[in-house]
């Protein structure tokens, strides 16, 4: 079992308030004695007297066992560490080493979830089916304790997986149901994990999710090349301000490219039913705007006006109640072209 040196932190609390073992004795109402014991760690205080020792020296209960935890920490993770060298190559002697683990630091959150992450691999890698009951009770417990957001997601994924060999995947869905849609996590759960219908919607939703993330990231990477030039004091790298634009010129069409690639055309004859979400087509015209700034910058107004001209087009035809509410749409329109130095434009 664990050393518990709390002793060491009221020891170090009494000698900084400047106080004997006698008078924190009388504080608490124990013996001298009992303070000496803690101090000496022959003995730990009462659970009930805990919060009063922490409230006496103005702490956090975390803080008085703040040595302890951060002890412990270090000692769980450096078996982790040293057994990892065993993970793949003989997992078997990796799952020995946490559970011995486990009986010097039964229910370890860290420990727990490497076992259950040894389990995975062996049902993953070589189709062993021989522990699904206990992934599934242990993975549970980590689910019920934890309080880490990421943890219990990836362990969630990991319960589905026992489920399924078990042949219950209704169970395994409901698991991946309670995952969150964001970070595509629900999503990608079920397009990996689960079948049928159920994949099918989790990939094209996981699709939609990427397929937005890399368009909005091609369009910040570009907006980061574009303005560089306004701090004048940052270097990047071997570039140089004539490399600006050229680089943000490039990121506009790669991310172009990215938008256009996933529209609908070979389904839909009407611009408006071509995207997948509504969103998708402030990025396009936006892109296109943005591709004739940096061809302005570039000195081709050839090209600059093309694509200008072709922006406009777009945000005539892609939004169906666009006569309705021309003003509103065209407000923001202007206000790209006002951002990119193309108020020149703006008809």
């Amino acid at each position: 079992m664990t050393n518990i040196n709390i002793g060491n932190k009221i020891r170090e609390l009494r000698k900084k308030k400047g106080i004997t073992q006698e008078i924190l004795a009388s504080v608490l109402s124990v013996s001298p004695q009992a303070v000496s014991k803690w101090e000496s760690g022959l003995t730990y205080p009462d659970m009930e007297m805990i919060p009063v020792i922490a409230g006496y020296f103005e702490v956090s209960m975390d803080m008085l066992f703040d040595y302890d935890v951060r002890e412990m920490k270090a000692k769980i993770q450096k078996i982790i560490d040293d057994a990892w060298n065993y993970f793949f190559d003989d997992t078997q002697k990796y799952i020995e080493i946490m559970k011995d683990a486990l009986q010097e630091y039964p229910g370890n959150e860290e420990l727990l979830t490497a076992l259950l992450d040894a389990y995975e691999y062996n049902l993953r890698d070589k189709g062993d089916t021989s522990r699904l009951d206990e992934m599934i009770e242990l993975s549970q417990k980590i689910i019920t304790e934890s309080n880490d957001f990421i943890r219990i997601c990836n362990v969630k994924d990991i319960q589905a997986a026992a489920y399924l060999k078990k042949g219950e995947y209704q169970k395994a869905k409901s698991v991946l149901e309670s995952l969150p849609r964001e970070y595509d996590l629900r999503d990608w759960a079920f397009a990996f994990r689960l079948s049928g219908k159920d994949k099918l919607n989790g990939a094209t939703m996981s699709r939609c999710h990427h397929l937005q993330n890399l368009y909005i990231a091609c369009m910040e990477e570009g907006n980061a090349w574009f303005f560089m030039d306004q701090h004048p004091n940052v270097k990047f790298r071997d570039y140089t301000p004539d490399d600006y634009i050229p680089e943000a010129l490039k990121c506009y069409q790669k991310g172009l490219r990215v938008l256009t690639t996933f529209l609908l055309d070979d389904l839909y004859d009407d611009p408006s039913d071509q995207y997948l979400w509504a969103g998708m087509q402030t990025f396009h015209w936006s892109f296109l705007q943005c591709i004739a700034a940096c061809y302005k910058k570039l000195g081709n107004k050839e090209e600059c006006e093309k694509y200008i001209a072709e922006a406009y087009r777009l945000i005539s035809v892609v939004w169906k109640d666009f006569e309705e509410n021309k003003d509103q749409y065209m407000k923001y329109f202007h206000k790209y072209l006002h951002d990119y130095d193309l108020a020149e434009y703006i008809k």
